[in-house]
């Protein structure tokens, strides 16, 4: 199961693998764009990124958190084009696609839909057995993956 928590200048990422009960982690990370970057690189960045990933640890599926209501229009106009292009990439691969709102991943993961970002996080370090804190883009796609697979 390939998570994602997409996003113009962090995008996380988790590839986890379920045999029986037991999860393990495959990899895990941040795709970090260049901030100066126009739009249409970051985006070409995220999916080239997500493609060599892919091809590596080759899923089934993936899942990303629905779309939340923004404040921002324009900030929400641009995650919806990385939740796009995360979309249509799992479209060319033929990957089986999911979706969970943000508060359903807090609740399969702590138990409670309105935990934090870091309660989320620490979670994922103990159920996963991750040593090293990871950034939150990265745990939030672990918790994403996490669910997915519930």
């Amino acid at each position: 199961m390939m998570g994602i928590d997409p996003g113009s200048y962090a995008t996380g990422f988790a590839f986890l693998s379920l045999e029986g009960n037991k999860v393990s982690v495959l990899d895990y990370g941040v795709i970090r764009p260049k901030k100066d970057a126009e739009l249409i690189f970051r985006i070409g960045h995220i999916v080239e990124e997500l493609e060599n990933l892919i091809a590596k640890h080759k899923p089934a599926a993936f899942c990303m958190e629905k779309a939340f209501f923004a404040k921002n229009a324009n900030s929400a106009l641009i995650l919806g084009h990385i939740r796009g292009a995360v979309m249509a990439l799992g479209f060319k691969h033929d990957l089986v696609f999911s979706e969970k709102s943000p508060r359903s991943v807090k609740q399969a993961v702590t138990g409670n839909g309105a935990a934090s970002k870091e309660q989320v996080a620490n979670m994922m370090n103990r159920l996963l057995g991750i040593q090293a804190n990871c950034a939150l883009d990265a745990s939030d796609a672990l918790a994403i993956a996490w669910a997915g697979m519930m």
